[in-house]
């Protein structure tokens, strides 16, 4: 079984300023090379002539083969998200509508029989007061309802033309030439570079099994030192007579075995990307392992790991072969949203609570986090209680966190088990935050463990 990480390191100006420089400079044609192929592969419907299309890119922008066949993937690799993005929401769409409907069908029930009673002036005035608030409450659950069916129309639509469409700069910054002032620019000409930077900001290098360093274009070599030493070969008007390579040295904090071992091993492909975001240059290295060779080295012999992800920390509790509670542990998140400092942070603190995990040979218990069709049947709600509790599946980066277990799992060989989340925090602070004198998430954490474990705790009705 194969299983595609990613890692990503930032370029020093020190090491690397020459690759720096060149990605800058390049990034803008291969932008062009992948805006034109992504026109042509919508415009074949997902389907397109690839040999065809290869040579056209080569004919046209004057670049090899292999920056060709990049750009081909990256671009077909975003179509097909892009189609399988546009089927789930019209599936979350269908669950919506179908939420909807029933709440609307029982409203309906009431107001039409409230109706019958006030046609006949035989509702009070308080009553009357309540009838009117809930033919509103229907009118607009009513809109709500056929703004959902239009969309779900559209996208439907959309789907059954292969119609796709992608903003390589972002909606956010393109919208922002509407609104110059508000967005922070002075001028549409300060606008249009900042949406170009933002546009043009990828340039990807496709690796085979089949060439050196699985990667003709862009090779790492290991260096005894730790570091790596990176050689991408130019291409298109960068090219001058011997003048054919750009060179630098880089290190990588996560991954490192995996990336050693995979450009040793001329079997497996690499890939990288160059990012630029702002005044900074990033590589990401893609490798393909294959983990149906990698044994599970930790088991629930002698105890387990439970984690209870909460925003800003995640909560650890350890247990014996007993199900006892052995050690708590509270590890704080400081950075939250998608930037890279937040992404970076979930991924140490994953990785030191997978050091741990090895440590003592102990699996590792989550709840099963799959908010999606929870997410996707949630609708508006005037309730304090079901308020906080759709605020709490929409803002918690719970996709970011199963990725990041799971990735540091089956990176390490450690045992995963998913549990039930139900009554887990109810159960926490019944039965466990007071008399072991341990906070509620911790409480959970250690619920989440025992339940990972196969004991059964249950919530005490009262």
């Amino acid at each position: 079984m194969g299983y595609i990480f990613t890692t990503e390191t930032r370029l020093s100006n020190k090491d690397a300023s020459g690759i720096i420089e060149y990605a800058k400079q390049y990034a803008p044609d291969f932008g062009l090379i992948e805006r034109y192929v992504w026109h042509y592969i919508t415009s074949h419907q997902g389907i397109p002539d690839k040999a065809k299309l290869n040579t056209d890119i080569q004919n046209r922008f004057g670049v090899t083969k292999r920056t060709a066949n990049s750009a081909i993937y990256d671009m077909s690799g975003r179509y097909r998200a892009l189609k399988e993005l546009k089927c789930t929401e019209c599936s979350q769409y269908r669950q919506k509508i179908s939420a909807l409907q029933g709440k609307i069908n029982k409203l309906a029930l009431t107001v039409n029989t409230m109706k019958a009673k006030a046609a006949s002036n035989q509702l009070p005035e308080k009553q009357l007061v309540t009838y009117r608030k809930l033919k509103k409450k229907l009118f607009y659950k009513k809109q709500r309802m056929q703004k959902y069916k239009d969309r779900l129309a559209r996208l439907e639509s959309d789907i059954a033309a292969s119609r796709y469409t992608l903003g390589f700069g972002g909606k956010k910054l393109f919208d922002a030439q509407y609104r110059l002032e508000e967005n922070g620019f002075h001028s549409h000409q300060g606008w249009l570079n900042a949406y170009r930077s933002a546009r043009d900001a990828n340039i990807y290098y496709l690796g085979s099994k089949d060439e050196t360093s699985g990667n003709q274009m862009f090779q790492l070599s290991a260096n005894p030192d730790g570091t790596y030493r990176i050689q991408i070969r130019k291409d298109g008007q960068f090219v001058s007579g011997k003048d054919k390579y750009v060179t630098a040295t880089c290190s990588f904090r996560y991954m490192n075995a995996e990336i050693r071992n995979s450009i040793k091993d001329h079997s497996r492909p690499v890939s990288y990307r160059l990012k630029i975001r702002g005044s900074k240059v990033y590589l990401q290295a893609i490798v393909q392992l294959d983990m149906s060779i990698r044994p599970i080295v930790t088991n629930m012999c002698d105890g387990a790991i439970g984690l209870d992800f909460n925003d800003g920390h995640i909560d650890m509790a350890e247990t014996d072969r007993y199900g006892n509670l052995v050690n708590t542990t509270v590890y704080p998140l400081e950075y939250h949203g998608t930037g890279t400092k937040a992404v970076n942070e979930m991924r140490t603190v994953i990785a030191q609570i997978g050091r741990y995990a090895l440590s003592v040979g102990k699996s590792i218990a989550k709840e099963d986090l799959s908010f999606i069709r929870k997410k996707a049947r949630t609708n508006k709600s005037t309730r304090t209680t079901d308020k906080k509790y759709n605020k709490m599946i929409h803002t918690l980066d719970y996709s970011r966190f199963e990725d990041c277990v799971s990735n540091m799992a089956v990176r390490n060989g450690i045992d995963l088990v998913e549990v039930n989340p139900a009554y887990t925090s109810q159960i926490a602070k019944q039965k466990y935050a007071g008399t072991r004198k341990i906070p509620v998430h911790n409480a959970a954490a250690y619920v989440i463990a025992r339940r990972g474990q196969g004991f059964k705790d249950k919530l005490i009705l009262t």
